[in-house]
């Protein structure tokens, strides 16, 4: 549903924001289809969930 949406309504290049992060669906969907991505979490557990589910695209793309 996440990609539907961002591909739908945004263009490569556009910054999507999320103020709900949580484990980071949207972030990953937004990096797949080069968008720039700004998310808000309070929850240190989705923080680190997310961190650790970014780890391996992030070094895919060579932006971590």
């Amino acid at each position: 549903l996440v990609k539907d949406h961002i591909t739908s309504w945004t263009n490569e290049g556009d910054i999507i924001y999320d103020p709900f992060m949580g484990s980071g669906t949207t972030a990953m969907a937004c990096i797949e289809y080069n968008r720039n991505y700004i998310g808000s979490e309070l929850n240190k557990d989705y923080i680190d969930m997310g961190l650790k589910r970014f780890e391996p695209l992030l070094k895919q793309t060579k932006l971590f």
